[in-house]
C-alpha cells in the first residue's frame, strides 16, 4: 500500500462529473510503411500490457469513497478492455472530427473503481496516420512524469518494435515491519522539512505583500488577487480542445534577443491572444490576467505522483505593444524565479500546498467564483524530444498535452516542445466563453505580431 500524498488527494477530492481531474495526451502517428498486417490490433493489445511496464497503471484506490482512508494497491481485477478503446473516425477523416472525439473522451471521468488511466487508438485519419489518445489521473502522475514514460516507451530507431516483455519488473517490499518503519521515518523527516520550511516560506510571502503594495507589477503576484475574468466562472462538463503549432527556433531566437527564455515568448504569445480574444468579447479586465506556471520539483529518477510548485506571473494583457509585454514578462519571470530558487524544495512544494489547499476548500464549498482568482489561467511549458521518435515503427508527428479545468479556472494553455515546433493544446469550458474554439488562431496572430514588432524594432 501507499499513502497518498495531499496533492494526490486533493486532485481526487476535487474531481466531480462535471471537473474531471485527469491529464491527457493526443499524439499523431504515421503508419510505418509498409503497415505490416494487423499492425493497430497488435498495438491495442500492447497497450492494454502497459501495467506490466509501469506499476504506477496498475495501482488502484483502496476505498474510492472514502479518501481520507483510500491509499494505493495493486489492481484486484485488472482487465485491458476496460482501459484501451480501439476505433475509427468516419471518413475522410478530418482533425475536426479527431479534435470532437478527443473532446467527448476528455469530457468524461476515469472509473475509481479500476486503474486510473485510459488508451484510445483512434484509425482513419488522412494521409495514413493514427492517433492515440492518452488520460491519466493527474492524483497519479504530472506532465513532467508523463513525458518521462512516453520517452521510455518510443525509441528513435524507425526499426525497433515493441518489446513489453523486456521490461524491468519494479521491487516490491516483502517485509511488513521495513515498510512500516520506513513510512514512520518518512512522517518524522516529513514533519522535520515542514517546520524548517516555515520561515523561507513567511520571508517568501512577505516579499510579495511589500511589492504588491508598493505597486510593483514586474513581481511575482500574491495568490487570489486575479482579476475576474470569464475564464473564472464555474464549469461544467462540456469540453473544448483547440490545436496548434508554433516554430521552436523563432520563439527561441526572440527570447536571446530580449534576454529571456522560450517560456517567457510563449507567455507573451498567450498574453497577445487572451488579450485580444477579451477585446473582442467586449470582457478585456483592466489590470493584467494573472498566470499559473507549475514547475516540477522532481529528480532525475522520479516519474510517479505529483512534485510541484507554482510561480504566478502576469500575462500583462493589460499592454498592448508586443514587445513591451515581452520585456515585462521577462523581468517578472526573473524576479520570481529569484524567490523560488532561493527557498528549499520543501518550502517550493509547500507554497504550492497553501495555494492548493484554499482552493480545495473554496471549490468543495461552492466558493470558488466568489473571491478573487488564485490565477486566471494555467500555463505550462513541458520539454520534449528533440529527436524524432517512434512507437513500434510508427513516425510520432506531434504531440499535444490536455489538461484540468476547474470552477475558477476554465483555462488551461500547455505547450510541449518536439522536434523543431511547439505544440499548444487549449482545453477550456465553452460554457460563458463563446468563440474559445478559435484561440489557436488567436494564438497564431499574437505570435506574428511580436515577431514583427522585434523585426521593426
Amino acid at each position: 500500500m501507499a499513502k497518498l500524498s495531499y496533492q494526490d488527494s486533493a486532485f481526487l477530492k476535487l474531481e466531480s462529473s462535471r471537473r474531471p481531474y485527469h491529464v491527457g495526451g493526443l499524439m499523431i502517428l504515421k503508419l510505418p510503411e509498409p503497415t505490416p498486417r494487423g499492425y493497430l490490433r497488435r498495438l491495442a493489445r500492447h497497450c492494454g500490457r502497459l501495467n506490466e511496464m509501469w506499476p504506477i497503471l496498475n495501482k488502484q484506490l483502496s476505498d474510492p469513497e472514502d479518501l481520507s482512508r483510500a491509499q494505493w494497491i495493486p489492481a484486484s481485477n485488472y482487465n485491458p478492455a476496460q482501459h484501451v478503446h480501439h476505433y475509427a473516425l468516419p471518413a475522410p477523416g478530418k482533425q475536426a472530427d479527431l479534435l470532437q472525439l478527443v473532446t467527448s473522451a476528455h469530457e468524461r471521468t476515469l472509473d475509481r473503481s479500476r486503474p486510473l488511466w485510459e488508451i484510445h487508438l483512434i484509425e482513419g485519419l488522412q494521409g495514413g496516420q493514427f492517433a492515440l489518445y492518452c488520460k491519466v489521473h493527474h492524483a497519479l502522475i504530472d506532465g513532467v512524469g508523463a513525458l518521462r514514460m512516453v520517452d521510455a516507451l518510443f525509441s528513435t530507431s524507425p526499426t525497433r518494435r515493441l518489446r513489453l516483455e523486456q521490461a524491468i519488473p519494479t521491487a516490491r517490499e516483502h517485509d511488513a515491519k521495513v515498510a512500516i518503519a520506513r513510512q514512520l521515518r518518512g512522517l518524522v523527516e516529513g514533519v522535520k522539512k515542514q517546520y524548517t520550511a516555515l520561515p523561507e516560506l513567511l520571508t517568501l510571502f512577505a516579499h510579495m505583500g511589500r511589492d504588491t503594495l508598493s505597486g510593483k507589477t514586474e513581481t511575482m503576484t500574491l495568490p487570489f488577487t486575479a482579476p475576474r475574468s470569464i475564464f473564472n466562472g464555474e464549469v461544467d462538463s462540456s469540453r473544448c480542445a483547440a490545436i496548434c503549432d508554433l516554430p521552436l527556433n523563432r520563439v527561441r531566437s526572440i527570447g536571446r534577443r530580449t534576454g529571456g527564455t522560450v517560456n517567457d515568448v510563449l507567455l507573451a504569445v498567450c498574453g497577445g491572444a487572451l488579450r485580444a480574444y477579451l477585446m473582442d468579447q467586449g470582457a478585456l479586465p483592466r489590470k493584467s490576467l494573472v498566470a499559473g506556471l507549475p514547475v516540477s520539483l522532481k529528480s532525475s529518477d522520479d516519474t510517479e505522483g505529483n512534485q510541484l510548485s507554482f510561480i504566478l506571473c502576469p500575462f500583462f494583457t493589460d499592454e498592448s505593444n508586443p514587445k513591451r509585454r515581452l520585456e515585462r514578462i521577462v523581468r517578472s519571470t526573473k524576479k520570481a524565479k529569484s524567490e523560488l530558487t532561493g527557498i528549499s524544495t520543501t518550502a517550493s512544494q509547500e507554497f504550492a500546498n497553501m495555494m492548493l489547499m484554499p482552493t480545495v476548500l473554496l471549490t468543495l464549498s461552492g466558493n470558488a467564483t466568489r473571491v478573487s482568482p488564485a490565477v486566471n489561467a494555467i500555463f505550462s511549458n513541458v520539454p520534449g524530444s528533440r529527436e524524432k521518435l517512434y512507437l513500434d515503427g510508427a513516425e510520432l508527428q506531434a504531440m499535444y498535452p490536455l489538461s484540468v479545468v476547474t470552477d475558477g479556472m476554465g483555462i488551461n494553455l500547455t505547450v510541449i516542445s518536439y522536434l523543431n515546433k511547439l505544440s499548444f493544446a487549449i482545453t477550456s469550458c465553452p460554457t460563458g466563453q463563446p468563440g474559445i474554439e478559435r484561440l489557436d488562431e488567436y494564438l497564431k496572430n499574437s505570435f506574428r505580431e511580436l515577431a514583427n514588432a522585434m523585426q521593426t524594432d
